[in-house]
């Protein structure tokens, strides 16, 4: 089959109005959560949030079941994440917005609300399209924005949020819905200024009489003014403001020519003139004058994606990533991945990010499945130059984040491994913790019911691997530990279960025992897999066990992979979420007896054959 190339503008001696597109040979099957798409190499998703309708002093110490709109930013030595959660559902209820710091973006434990529940005062207003709205003053507004951050030139940092209302779930906050968008200073000790309103949404027929918060130029600091007025003359930054203040709006420089909104809007300088702009569906657009004037937003239908947003950026390496959805499905969010690119124009080269979707352990409404709502750390604010950060929510209802190391690759290029646990990809639930506590030492953990811990390495893919690793479980009455060894695609191989009756187990055409293993027992495991045959060889603590078939034929294998749980098949496509703002799973905020399993030791040698398979 033949690699498809994509052409996008003028590429002659004209002026360049070429805008991004995918040129890569990948595109992920979407049966799967994982997409069959190969990870990317060291990568980490880390769970921020767990909602929790009981217990929430587990969580954010708030309770909602809607979290979303997550922003991060990176200031002071420290990351912060932003996002807003309403009490069960989108576009309802009492919302609020909520900061969390960690220094290290894997420990997040600072929450404190941001913007708080905002009570409408009991009065009658007029919009600028004649609708009048006569308020009680029992109604609460809820939060909606794109972003959450914003760092002036001298270095002071705003945390924004956007208040409106709305007559059904279904219709949004934005224009003659809003009430406005406020700000408040983050210092640098990670206390909060007072709360103002930086753009009132004026259209919406509120006086300032109404609005619960003085306007930015009532502040007494003259030099927090003057940071919102820098603000308001930044033209990228506020072009992130057009689906909640409207296109009428002066600040918005790029309109929708057909009075639509483009959503969800991201920027990336190529170099100092060239802009690249982003938003969802495909859309994108250009500017080669620093970001004065734009070609018409245009789909760029290479670019596989519906409305889960994307995120695009330059890395400190000097090439770019573009993180999304590659999927045209809209509730079935999954797999997020990243491809990347030399110029910020062709990418190619796409893997898998995040690639697991836990059940929705609570019923809303406009709930989607999946990793959606990707943000990385804007232009303007201060970025580790190791990694791509990024921070987006699953299930809409669980907040995480993201670390890619660069150079991003999804390839191993060593044939012997012998680094110990640098460059294994994990993901950690905060009740499935993984965490690397030495060179020495990999810890898997897991008290959550519908959750478990992953954690893999990337192999040199090849037609023979011989793996030894060690495994010391910490308990022999409960939890359950799969080892497999896995192709490019996702598909096991081999697979070894310490099972929750204590016995260790290979799967072959069913799970077989292989011995007894002890709470607090190191068991030494060495598999060699040959692809050309399709069987392994497996030794325990130094006993030949004897050799089996695969229990999925592959050509190759390149993943090590840990997992503290069976492998997941739903939610699939074709399922719908609960929209009734009662369901819940049962006993979904309580925690299980906690399993653990330290992986002391562990290294890799991979060949290729040059011979025919036989038959």
């Amino acid at each position: 089959m033949k690699e498809r190339v994509y052409f996008s503008g003028d590429t002659g001696i004209h002026e360049d109005t070429r805008v991004p597109f995918y040129c890569g040979s990948r595109q992920p099957n979407c049966d799967y959560h994982h997409g069959q798409l190969p990870p990317v190499k060291g990568a980490a998703c880390y769970q921020v949030t767990r909602a929790n309708r009981t217990h929430p002093e587990w969580d954010d110490g708030v309770g909602g079941t809607y979290k979303h709109g997550a922003d991060l930013a990176y200031w002071n030595g420290c990351f912060y994440l932003h996002y807003f959660t309403n009490p069960v559902s989108e576009h309802t209820g009492a919302g609020q917005s909520i900061l969390a710091a960690s220094k290290d973006g894997r420990q997040w434990e600072d929450f404190q609300v941001v913007f708080p529940v905002y009570r409408i005062p009991a009065c009658t207003v007029t919009d600028y399209k004649g609708n009048t709205n006569t308020f009680s003053g029992d109604t609460h507004a809820f939060i909606h924005q794109r972003m959450g951050f914003y760092r002036t030139k001298n270095d002071r940092m705003l945390l924004l949020g956007f208040y409106g209302w709305s007559p059904k779930p279904w219709v949004t906050n934005w224009d003659n819905y809003g009430i406005g968008r406020v700000v408040r200073e983050l210092y640098r000790d990670g206390t909060m200024g007072p709360i103002y309103f930086i753009r009132p949404c004026w259209q919406g027929g509120w006086a300032r009489e109404q609005l619960l918060y003085p306007l930015y130029t009532e502040a007494q600091d003259r030099g927090f003014a003057e940071c919102c007025e820098e603000l308001l003359r930044d033209s990228l930054a506020v072009q992130q403001w057009a689906e909640e203040n409207g296109d009428a709006d002066g600040l918005i420089r790029i309109k929708h020519p057909e009075g639509g909104t483009n959503q969800a809007f991201c920027w990336y300088h190529i170099d100092e003139k060239t802009v690249i702009g982003l938003w969802k569906h495909s859309r994108c657009a250009r500017s080669n004058d620093g970001g004065e004037t734009w070609s018409p937003v245009t789909v760029s239908p290479s670019l596989v994606m519906s409305g889960q947003k994307v995120w695009a950026q330059k890395t400190a390496d000097g090439r770019y990533a573009m993180i999304y959805d590659p999927t045209l499905e809209s509730t079935h969010r999954w797999p997020m991945c990243v491809t990347t690119s030399r110029d910020g124009i062709a990418y190619e080269d796409m893997l898998l990010v995040h690639g697991e979707v836990p059940p929705m352990r609570f019923g809303g409404f406009w709930k989607d499945w999946g990793p959606q709502y990707m943000r990385g750390i804007a232009e303007g604010i201060e970025r580790p130059d190791d990694a791509v950060w990024i921070a987006y929510t699953v299930n809409k209802e669980d907040v995480w984040v993201a670390r890619l190391p660069l150079p991003v690759t999804g390839e191993e290029t060593e044939e012997r491994i012998r680094d110990g646990f640098a460059d294994f990809t994990i993901y950690s639930p905060k009740w499935a913790p993984v965490t690397v506590v030495s060179s020495h030492l990999l810890r898997l953990a897991d008290f959550d019911r519908y959750d478990y811990a992953k954690a893999e390495r990337v192999l040199h893919e090849a037609e023979y691997q011989e793996i030894c690793f060690t495994v010391i479980p910490h308990q022999d009455s409960y939890g359950t530990l799969y080892c497999e060894l896995q192709d490019g695609k996702g598909q096991t191989a081999v697979r070894l279960v310490f099972r929750e009756d204590g016995m260790l187990c290979e799967r072959t055409t069913a799970l077989v025992p292989v011995r007894r293993y002890q709470a607090g027992e190191e068991i030494q495991i060495r598999v060699t897999a040959d692809c050309v045959n399709y069987s392994y060889a497996l030794q325990v603590n130094g006993r030949e066990v004897g050799r089996k078939r695969f229990m999925t034929a592959v050509d190759s294998i390149s993943r090590f992979v840990l997992r503290t749980g069976a492998p997941r098949h739903t939610p699939t496509r074709e399922e719908v979420s609960s929209e009734d703002p009662s369901y819940a799973l049962e006993q979904a905020d309580e925690k299980e007896r906690e399993a653990v399993y330290d992986v002391t030791f562990f290294q890799a040698d991979s060949k290729s054959f040059c011979k025919p398979r036989f038959t």
